[in-house]
């Protein structure tokens, strides 16, 4: 029985020139997708093994007649060249990691567009991983992305693992933590501090008169970020000289989290409820919105709501919810800035971490009007500048 030879290169080290000659008639069928090499392809296509490796990483130096012959050897056996072997044999070029908290969020979604737009401009590819909030998933991650040797990554929290910790140290590759802004970290940063953004609606009500103020926070345990707003607003309240008034539902749930915190406040009399409250995002608050008026509870007569995120049905649902507006795109795209510029420095410049600050800002609607004639007595009056607008 006789064999078809494995196809290879010409014998005798035959030039470019007579391998690029028109294909030989080579029958060689293989069981499956993914058994193929690079020479095979070359082989198939009568190319030389460079023409077909320049095929893939600078296509527009190879011939259209070429081309379309190599496109029809990749069509029929599916080959792809190995990511891993083509960024080990280059000193750039690798894809980037990035570890989202949750990529079903259209908030991630948007920042994720942001750095994919800058990336892709440069060439780079993005990979994504999805963590729901979880160190370990986030672990995994993060041990995956780092075996494919990536040209960067870029991490969306800024409290990880101790492992994970030790592990980033020792990457020579540029880390950049983007959505939250943290004191102290040793990797590039872009974003905003959730504790500027507690304190600014805690001072949005304290503009306004109001000195019962309370900060709502769902059941997800996991959601440190909401936990550093909450800080915020105590920071605030105790600078007001209030007592601060945190307060966690078991709810998982985050729409029923806020109406868990609707039904507690239909139980407490109108002299001690607080007369607004700041949820720790807008699911929350908006799940207190739809609920209210079954309750009897009319918003924001008597009681004033904001929320965190901006999300869409804020300005569709009645009233209209105040909250605080993140700029994911723009936080996505200097994520992807910042990654770019630190992997363009020279080999032998130590780059220091860097901070960009991208701006919140307070959408004020009318959720959070505090009804003048129902303030505490002898509450100073709010001052005459507007916060519409405002921005950290």
């Amino acid at each position: 029985m006789t064999t078809s030879p494995r196809p290879g290169r010409h014998p005798g080290g035959a030039s470019s020139a007579a391998d690029d000659a028109e294909p030989q008639a080579r029958a060689r069928s293989r069981p499956k997708l993914g058994h193929y090499t690079i020479h095979d392809v070359a082989a198939l296509a009568g190319v030389s093994s460079v023409t077909a490796s320049r095929y893939f990483n600078a296509p527009h130096k190879v011939s259209q007649k070429l081309r379309e012959r190599l496109d029809a050897v990749v069509a029929r056996t599916g080959y792809m060249p190995s990511q891993v072997a083509r960024r080990l044999a280059s000193t750039h070029g690798g894809p980037v990691g990035a570890v989202m908290q949750n990529v079903s969020s259209p908030t991630f979604a948007h920042m994720v567009r942001g750095m994919d737009d800058t990336l892709e401009a440069q060439g780079l590819q993005l990979l994504l991983a999805n963590s729901e909030y979880s160190l370990d998933t986030e672990a995994r991650a993060i041990r995956a992305f780092v075996g494919w040797h990536p040209s960067g990554l870029v991490l969306t929290r800024g409290d990880h693992d101790p492992a994970i910790e030790t592990l980033l140290q020792t990457l020579r590759i540029p880390v950049v933590e983007a959505w939250e802004i943290l004191a102290g970290r040793p990797y590039h940063q872009v974003g905003f501090a959730q504790r500027d953004v507690g304190k600014m609606l805690a001072e949005h009500f304290l503009q306004q008169g109001a000195r019962r103020i309370r900060f709502a926070l769902g059941g997800a345990a996991h959601d440190t970020r909401a936990e550093r707003r909450a800080q915020g607003y105590a920071q605030a309240m105790t600078q007001a000289g209030l007592v601060a008034d945190i307060v966690r539902v078991a709810d998982a749930d985050d729409y029923a989290a806020g109406v868990s915190h609707m039904a507690r406040l239909v139980q407490e009399s109108p002299a001690q409820r607080p007369e607004a409250i700041v949820f720790a995002h807008d699911h929350l608050a908006i799940g207190a919105l739809l609920r209210a008026p079954a309750m009897g509870i009319s918003i924001p007569r008597d009681c004033a709501v904001a929320g965190f995120g901006d999300v869409p049905l804020a300005e569709i649902i009645e009233p209209g919810l105040t909250s605080v507006r993140t700029r994911p795109y723009e936080i996505g795209q200097q994520a992807a800035a910042a990654l770019l510029a630190a992997m363009q420095a020279p080999p032998q410049e130590a780059v220091p971490p860097t901070v960009h600050h991208v701006a919140c800002q307070l959408a004020v609607r009318p959720s959070s009007k505090i009804d003048q004639a129902r303030r505490t007595p002898g509450a100073a009056a709010p001052g005459p500048s507007s916060v519409h607008g405002k921005v950290l």
